[in-house]
């Protein structure tokens, strides 16, 4: 058996050890022209996505909608959005701030639907920030926090409920506690407790509030201190042991709550009047008897999917493992029916990774969605893939964002509409002032685009309408076989309207030293200075800013390169600094 987890080695810091329990384009952008697979966007260069590798994809079965998901240990870690194809659709890097985003989706707020995510820092095992809502436009519109005077909320619940009137948040509270019995004698220990309170998103207000040192004792607890990486030694109060590991709370029709706690193993049905335990299923003291080959541990994400008098449905995510001791080969999610009257569970459906190697071996995070149609939705943890199975459990979509490294807590699909507030970015591009003129355009998070109109000319207050080019991934490419000095791309939509245009952009224009290795698409990577030692060794004035042409049909390509500077001033257009496919991405050298 291969545990594919990602896990850094034991000599990384402490940080990357914690985050582990817990490329740009996708089978090349379906452009009219293939880019490196590592390349940045021409008309987004700032943009380096992830990327989400598909390698499975049954379109007449996978469920419509968008990927939502938010890795970390990536170099541009935050939230994303994907389409079924692994398009790109949206990048929120550096959108909600520089700390950790997780939990990212879509969420109904004041009557329609906006996105929601945990924001903040990464602590081991843990976190500290705020739950942030953001509207179909991408702007932030609301911060929640946890109140009642405990730490900020943690990474492992943000999670809108009643139309958005409250949210089930959690936090994880160090305190002095008495551990002489888990052989921390020469003074007074610390545990971690958890906590879950329902809070108003307008007010903060707190709800309802849930302490796990009131109602489940550390002797349920499966891991000890110091016995895993997020376990906490108990010596200090940063290092507290986190004997109960509170990840998930959901709340049901009648008011009463289900959280899962990864440390005992265990998933509790918590009275919404009293929170008193009304039943545990799993763990050292469950109410019911695990039916045939029922079995989980460390699990994440229960949820309530439907009751009734004498049935609870739940699902659920189970690792099968800790990162130290496993119960199964592999992880699953899994559907359980529990019977309030014979106090039995019994397993109704299990959703594995189509994985060559026979499944996927998740020692943290994940979790499993129940789609509208019936299909499961998964998002696979500390392995970061995510896939789609049928209700029966047949695997339907698989899709990776890297092989080891990349972590990601939870996925998810939605059907969602935005229009961004900004505006569509533009980048043109032409050999020399007779050549055809290359258009890259994006918009990032615009989900009703359907195609790109180009007016184009030989002045900004000369531009006509020279094509229209059916949109095409994430960054739209098309050509035209006349030279076009300036610019303006306008998003529109399935029924023919205008959505919004670019600003003016200048095309750019290579120098005749340049355009000797160009092409009529574009230029290519450059690796390094011709000569390293020699440049490295002597002083030299910095080079010029790369040209961009204003020239008309008339103008010769020095002409045009002798007004570029004011131009760039002027309209603030991108140089070619990045090459065709097969050439390695390399930043160029200045």
């Amino acid at each position: 058996m291969l545990l594919r987890s990602g896990l850094p080695s034991l000599s990384a810091p402490k940080l990357l050890l914690a985050a582990a329990l817990w490329g740009h384009v996708v089978n090349a952008q379906s452009n009219n022209i293939s880019l490196p697979t590592a390349a940045p966007f021409f008309s987004r260069p700032d943009l380096d996505s992830v990327v989400l590798n598909v390698t499975l994809n049954n379109d007449t079965l996978v469920s419509p909608g968008y990927i939502f998901l938010a890795p970390y240990q990536v170099g541009q870690a935050g939230p994303y959005i994907f389409d079924n194809s692994g398009n790109l659709v949206w990048s929120g890097f550096g959108v909600a701030g520089p700390a950790a985003s997780h939990d990212f989706r879509v969420c109904p707020y004041n009557g329609s639907d906006h996105l929601c995510m945990f924001q903040g820092s990464q602590l081991l095992g843990y976190a500290r920030g705020h739950g942030l809502i953001m509207d179909a436009s991408f702007a932030i519109v609301k911060s929640v926090q946890t109140g009642g005077g405990l730490p900020p909320a943690d990474q492992h619940e943000f999670y809108l409920i009643n139309e958005g009137k409250t949210a089930l948040m959690v936090t994880y509270r160090p305190l002095q506690h008495d551990l002489t019995s888990y052989n921390v004698i020469n003074g007074q220990g610390w545990i971690m407790e958890g906590v879950f309170q329902e809070v108003d998103t307008q007010s903060s207000e707190v709800l309802f509030e849930w302490h796990s040192l009131n109602h489940v004792d550390p002797s349920e607890s499966s891991v000890l201190p110091n016995t895993t990486l997020v376990a906490g030694d108990g010596l200090t109060k940063n290092t507290p042991w986190d004997y109960f590991h509170l990840n998930s709370v959901d709340k049901n029709s009648e008011g009463d709550y289900l959280i899962s706690a990864r440390h005992t193993s265990g998933i509790y049905k918590v009275s919404g009047s009293n929170g008193s335990v009304i039943w545990r299923l799993g763990g050292k003291q469950s109410s019911f008897q695990l039916a045939g080959n029922l079995n989980f541990s460390s699990q994440h994400d229960a949820r309530f999917v439907a009751e009734n008098s004498t049935t609870t449905i739940i699902s659920m995510f189970d690792n099968a493992s800790d990162g130290v001791t496993n119960t199964a080969n592999f992880s699953e999610g899994k559907l359980i029916a529990i019977n309030n009257e014979t106090m039995t569970a019994t397993l109704l459906q299990t959703y594995g990774a189509p994985d060559p190697l026979g499944g996927l071996l998740s020692a943290s995070q994940g979790n499993l969605q129940q789609l509208p149609n019936g299909n499961a939705f998964i998002g696979w943890g500390s392995n970061a893939f995510i896939s789609e199975s049928t209700a029966d459990g047949t695997p339907i979509f698989y899709a990776r964002l890297a092989l080891t490294g990349a972590l990601h807590y939870r996925s998810f699909k939605f059907n969602f509409t935005s229009t961004p507030s900004d505006r569509p970015a533009l980048y043109t591009y032409a050999l020399d002032d007779s050549a055809s003129t290359a258009y890259y355009v994006s918009w990032n998070g615009a989900t009703e685009v359907a195609s790109w109109s180009f007016y184009s000319g030989s002045a900004p207050d000369n531009l006509t309408l020279v094509g229209n080019t059916r949109k095409n991934g994430f960054e739209t490419v098309g050509t035209q076989p006349s030279y076009y000095a300036w610019t303006v791309a306008e998003a529109v939509a399935s029924n023919g309207s205008a959505i919004r245009n670019s600003t003016l952009v200048g095309t750019f224009v290579p120098g005749s030293g340049l355009a000797q290795i160009c092409t009529d698409i574009q230029c290519p990577l450059v690796g390094g200075y011709l000569n390293q030692p020699e440049v490295l060794a002597m002083t030299m004035p910095p080079p010029a800013p790369p040209t961009t042409s204003t020239a008309g049909p008339s103008e010769t390509p020095t002409a045009a390169a002798k007004r570029n500077a004011g131009l760039r001033r002027e309209v603030g257009s991108q140089g070619g600094l990045y090459g065709l496919a097969g050439v390695a991405a390399l930043p160029l050298l200045w």
